[in-house]
């Protein structure tokens, strides 16, 4: 017997897979079109109009321990503004002590 969320993931899941069959003949050519791509591409920088192009890198990790509370809230407003966690912290970084 299953409980109430049960019945809402198998729902959930089913909706999903259904979506996925009908743009799988979409998304496998946009796949092959990705898996073609080169690993380091440039990319336009929207933030500095001086810059006009970067290479991405590798993303690395980077952790601190903070009070569980202070993330909570760290997150919830992060949401509130439609931003990430990342997106935020690397924002202030790159503020503060600018881009190599």
């Amino acid at each position: 017997m299953t409980g109430k969320y049960g019945d809402l993931l198998k729902k959930a899941r089913k909706k999903d897979s259904e979506a996925e069959n009908n743009n799988e003949s979409t998304s496998s050519n946009t796949a092959k079109q990705e898996a073609v791509k080169p690993a380091l591409q440039p990319a336009v920088n929207t933030e500095s109009t001086t810059e006009i192009e970067i290479v991405k890198e590798k993303e690395v990790s980077l952790t601190i321990k903070v009070p569980v509370s202070w993330r909570q809230h760290w997150v919830a407003e992060c949401k509130r503004e439609g931003k990430t966690l990342k997106e935020v912290v690397t924002e202030m970084l790159t503020e503060k002590y600018g881009k190599p």
